[in-house]
């Protein structure tokens, strides 16, 4: 059987953070939905995820 390691470090809080995000109710969605502040964050984390990708890559 394969066994599953604990992740930490960056890849675990990659994993905490994208299942942070699949939580998220359509309605919560929904009322934020236009909002500068989120969509700067967005903005910003995916600025940082692509800049990560090429570190990596």
């Amino acid at each position: 059987p394969t066994e599953k390691k604990p992740k930490g470090g960056l890849s675990g809080d990659l994993e905490a953070a994208v299942e942070a995000m699949k939580g998220v109710p359509w309605t919560t969605l929904q009322d934020l939905k236009g909002d500068p502040d989120i969509l700067k964050k967005i903005d910003d984390a995916e600025a940082l995820l692509r800049s990560l990708r090429k570190a990596l890559s």
